[in-house]
């Protein structure tokens, strides 16, 4: 996935999962507009294993592809092929600013340094204190520490932040 000029999103690879947001699940062979969201000015996009998670310029996010483990966040697990808002309470009146994505979680944090997770939940990787899978979006306590930076591997997430003082 990347940008254009104008915030566009362009995808392109395997889409068995409508992880490129074409609205089917054809694989996608030249990066190609995710016509959906065309008239949305994005700022960040993530990939995982199968679904897709982007943040628009005015801090919404949108989630498409494989959703078998609420990774999408829209508070069900029904796969997504083109882009839909995740329009959880939870997200009520925040602005995401960077987005990451494990296999099958992802990750945000919001412009007042909050931190949200959901999805594949085994091995604790949403950071909740336990291994229950979320779809939607969860709120991660972090204790003081002013998170800066997320970022999920497959099976984990780190979070660089200021320490509190």
């Amino acid at each position: 996935h990347l940008f254009a000029d104008s915030g566009a999103l362009l995808a392109f690879g395997w889409g068995l999962y409508g992880q490129c947001g074409q609205g089917n699940t054809d694989d996608v062979l030249s990066p190609t507009c995710v016509s959906a969201i065309l008239g949305v000015k994005m700022q960040d996009v993530a990939a995982g294993l199968w679904h897709t998670v982007s943040i628009s310029a005015d801090g919404d996010v949108y989630s498409f592809g494989g959703n078998q483990f609420g990774q999408l966040g829209i508070g069900s697990d029904q796969a997504e092929t083109i882009p839909k808002l995740v329009d959880a309470p939870s997200l009520k009146n925040k602005n995401a600013r960077s987005v990451s994505c494990g296999a099958r979680h992802s990750a945000i944090i919001t412009d007042e340094g909050e931190v949200f997770c959901w999805g594949w939940n085994k091995y604790g990787q949403l950071g909740l204190g336990d291994s229950m899978d979320r779809n939607v979006p969860c709120i991660v306590p972090v204790d003081g520490y002013h998170p800066l930076n997320v970022s999920c591997g497959w099976w984990h997430t780190l979070v660089l932040a200021e320490s509190p003082t």
